[in-house]
C-alpha cells in the first residue's frame, strides 16, 4: 500500500513540474504567444508524460489491490 502512495506522489509531482516549467517558460520566452517550441516539447515529453504513466501505474496497483 505505501508503494502505491509513493508512485502516486511522485508522478503527480514529476508532471506538475513539467506543468510548472512550461509555465514559467512561456513568461520568459522570447517568441510571440508562447509558441509550442523545442523547450515546451522536452517538458512535455520528459516531465508530463512520465508522470502521466507513473501515476496511472500507481493507480492501477491501487485497483488491484482494493479487489
Amino acid at each position: 500500500m505505501a508503494m502505491v502512495k509513493i508512485l502516486k506522489i511522485v508522478g503527480v509531482i514529476w508532471a506538475l513540474l513539467g506543468a510548472a516549467n512550461i509555465v514559467l517558460g512561456m513568461y520568459s520566452s522570447p517568441t510571440p504567444g508562447g509558441l509550442p517550441t523545442f523547450g515546451v516539447m522536452f517538458s512535455v515529453g520528459l516531465f508530463i508524460i512520465p508522470g502521466l504513466i507513473v501515476y496511472g501505474i500507481g493507480e492501477l496497483n491501487a485497483r488491484k489491490q482494493r479487489r
